[in-house]
């Protein structure tokens, strides 16, 4: 099969676990939001896949999800954050990737996670919130904590997850994994 082929078989497979993990597991945390485990597949493809890949699973993956959970207003929004995050979070990946200690990239890597899904929710999901419904910005910020606590918490437990599959992962995608 040519990488290019591999690549997109792989990145649509991912983008099918974000949805079915966001759907199946949802563990609730507070009143109206779940931890969206999705995010579980992010940080993993991010890691193993690249930034592209991270990226469009996330938020392709959100897309999908929120067609079919019936939440459009929050979808654009949502799917934006998702490109902020996985660009973050697949750049970092990328370029701690030669690191000599694992301890030091995972931290990297996790606090890249808890300031780009800041951004990613706080900022540009509450603002393109804000514009849509016309409720002031602070109020969608106030109400995105909870999403922006719960998303950023799964990404973390992505990378030590990730690292639990590196014997799995490049044995059975070489020409993917980055």
């Amino acid at each position: 099969m040519k990488k290019r082929t591999q690549w997109l078989t792989v990145t649509a497979l991912g983008i099918a676990l974000f949805v079915v993990l966001s759907l199946v597991l949802r563990i609730p945390v507070l009143g109206r939001f779940y931890l969206c485990l999705g995010y579980l597949v992010m940080g993993i493809y991010c890691y193993y896949f690249g930034t592209l890949s991270g990226t469009l699973t996330g938020s392709i993956g959100v897309v999908i999800y929120c067609l079919i959970f019936g939440a459009i207003g929050g979808m654009i929004g949502w799917a934006l954050g998702n490109i902020v995050i996985g660009i973050a979070v697949g750049t970092v990946c990328r370029l701690t990737k030669k690191f000599h200690t694992e301890v030091l990239r995972q931290l990297l890597l996790m606090l890249t996670a808890v300031l780009s899904t800041a951004v990613g929710m706080l900022l540009i999901k509450s603002g393109y919130e804000s514009l849509l419904s016309g409720l002031p910005f602070l109020l969608r910020l106030a109400a995105n904590m909870t999403a922006f606590l719960a998303d950023s918490v799964v990404l973390i437990c992505s990378f030590p997850l990730a690292l639990t599959l590196r014997r799995i992962l490049p044995k059975q995608f070489p020409l993917l994994c980055q």
